[in-house]
């Protein structure tokens, strides 16, 4: 097919109409753009700082819980006193086993205010936690449970004494749910152990129910110190994004008015 030179003519200017309406359209849509861009800058600033005020006041909600239970902790510690053994308690007591026995007392100990540990082997010469009872005085401790008392002989006491002279401990304790007879309890205070059975646990320790207040408020405050945390983190993102959009408005303006 040949074509002439009136028909490549009209292609031309039918190409040239299209190029100038594309030209004229993106002008226009660019104009519209350009004559947009401070309102929009300008809603989306709004948008934030209004974001920025809701986290700030969440933020402040939570700060508020966190200071409310941090208090009721100090509450629980300064009247530790207060929590005696009832019957069902101590019903409690005696069924705890295994890792929930030594669980509940070691939380306990950090409840009364001391540094407690495992060894750095797990159950190293049969003791479960080592305790700070003061700067540079340390007591290990094994919690034995009322199933597992019986197997108390000489070869396990010996590990016992191996593990305090390993870790340097100045002391150590028995602590268990079971009842231990009094004589044989005498004999291993003479070998340098301390014995702490069901009656001297209801004698000399609180109610296992603080292990169970404080650790359910100690919960609800780490639950209310990551809120804060996300929250607070929200507010630096806003204060972030807003002075990004200020800086891009700043910048529109000046630009709009060298054009003007």
């Amino acid at each position: 097919m040949n074509f002439d030179f009136i028909d490549i003519a009209l292609l031309l200017i039918i190409a040239g109409i299209v190029w100038v309406y594309i030209y004229i359209r993106y002008r226009e849509e660019r104009k519209k753009k350009e004559e947009s861009l401070i309102p929009n800058l300008q809603s989306y600033r709004e948008k934030l700082i209004r974001e920025k005020e809701y986290f700030s006041e969440r933020a402040k909600k939570f700060k508020e819980k966190i200071e409310k239970y941090e208090e009721k902790l100090k509450c629980i510690k300064s009247s530790i006193h207060k929590y005696k053994w009832s019957e069902d308690e101590k019903k409690l007591l005696k069924a705890l086993k295994g890792t929930e026995f030594e669980w509940t007392f070691s939380f306990l100990f950090k409840i009364l205010g001391f540094n407690i540990y495992e060894p750095p082997i797990y159950k190293d010469k049969n003791i479960d936690f080592i305790v700070e009872i003061r700067e540079n005085q340390k007591i290990c401790i094994d919690f034995i449970d009322r199933t597992v008392a019986k197997k108390i002989d000489e070869k396990y006491l010996d590990n016992l004494a191996q593990g305090a002279g390993k870790y340097n401990c100045s002391g150590m304790w028995i602590i268990t749910n079971s009842f231990l007879d009094e004589k044989f309890k005498n004999s291993l205070y003479t070998k340098g152990i301390k014995v702490f059975d069901y009656r001297d646990i209801v004698k000399f320790f609180p109610s296992i129910r603080v292990v169970e207040d404080y650790y359910e408020i100690q919960t609800k405050l780490h639950n209310y110190q990551l809120l804060h945390k996300e929250t607070v983190d929200e507010v630096i993102r806003r204060k972030t994004w807003i002075n990004e959009v200020e800086k891009k408005l700043e910048e529109a303006i000046k630009k709009q008015m060298v054009e003007r």
